[in-house]
Order: structure tokens, then sequence, then C-alpha cells
């Protein structure tokens, strides 16, 4: 019976999960500090209906903290800093990566516009899946989202934009890539 509760509750989370519905600005005492990307995972602190505090938690490698991302192993972005500031997140504890290099465990609170804020990642993923198949499938065969890992996506898609296979609109981009990351195999 524990174990039935317990997978209910962990299916739960995960699709009811809060993300950000599109990239948006992120406020640090009433500072912009940078962007929060689309898809990213969140907790929501408080929300009086016009702005919500919202916590984030990823991985900064030492020597580059301007980014928020999901793991080592998986550089799906979740933050991008303006700045490096030491005030942009709280250090967890430090991390090792394979090849010696530090990273540290982090989170950090935010204020971002409520309406920056949904639960239904569904709509979101369908809409990436459609435009994904749309630009892709005009020249070649529609690889599966799990035929690459996370960290390969973003450069594959970029590549198919910069030969100017493919035009996306940022927005779009960032959708799509997210999507393709959530999606990637794992190893």
């Amino acid at each position: 019976m524990k174990n039935i509760l317990f997978l209910c509750l962990f299916i739960c989370s995960v699709l009811f999960a809060d993300v950000v519905l599109k990239p948006t600005e992120i406020l640090l005492n009433g500072k912009s500090i940078g962007m929060i990307e689309i898809l990213t995972p969140l907790e929501i602190v408080a929300d009086d209906g016009k702005m919500a505090k919202v916590k984030v938690k990823g991985v900064v490698n030492q020597n580059y903290q301007l980014l928020i991302q999901k793991s080592i192993q998986n550089g799906e972005n979740y933050v991008k800093f303006a700045d490096e500031n030491p005030q942009n997140f709280t250090i967890i504890k430090e991390l090792e990566d394979d090849y010696g290099e530090i990273w540290y465990e982090v989170q950090g609170e935010y204020a971002i516009n409520s309406d920056a804020i949904t639960s239904d990642i569904k709509v979101l993923y369908d809409r990436a899946k459609h435009i994904y198949e749309d630009s892709c499938s005009a020249c070649h065969r529609v690889h599966e989202p799990d035929a690459f890992m996370p960290n390969q996506w973003p450069a594959n898609i970029q590549s198919m934009i910069d030969l100017n296979y493919v035009i996306m609109q940022s927005d779009d981009l960032s959708l799509v890539t997210k999507y393709l990351q959530h999606h990637a195999k794992t190893e």
C-alpha cells in the first residue's frame, strides 16, 4: 500500500509539476538579473496573482557561473544570468565531475510574472512536437527525440539553422530544443 501511495504521489508530481511557459525575466530583490528558460521546472514559493516567487534547483560550473543547468550530465539550461554574481543563487554542496572539474548544486529564489507559469506541460510538448516535425520533415526523415543525448540536441538544431535549412523564431527554437532534451536518450 505504501508503494502504491508513493507511486501515485510521484506520478502526480510529474504530471502536475509547474514549469515556465515562456522565456521570462527573473528578478532578485526587484532587480532584473537574467532569464529563466521555457519548460524549466520550478517550485512556487508564493504567488500574489501578478508576481510569483519561485525556486529553481540545478547545478552551476565553478568556472562559469552564468548558467544554472539541470545536472552535470544534462546541460539543459534552466537560468541564464546577465552577470556572474555570488548572490544569484545559494550553493547547497560542491560536486566533482569525471574530469575533476568542480560544480555546485545550487538553488535560487526569484520573482517572475505569474502568467509565465503553467502546470500543463502537455500543451507545450504538443506545440514543440508539431513545430519540430513541420520544420524538419521538409528536408529529411524526422529523428526520434531519443535519437540523441540531451547535450547533443542544441548543436544539432543550431547547425540546421546555421546552414539555413530551418528558420525558427527564438521562442520556438527554445521550446523545440527543450522538448527534444526532455525526450532524449539517457545513455
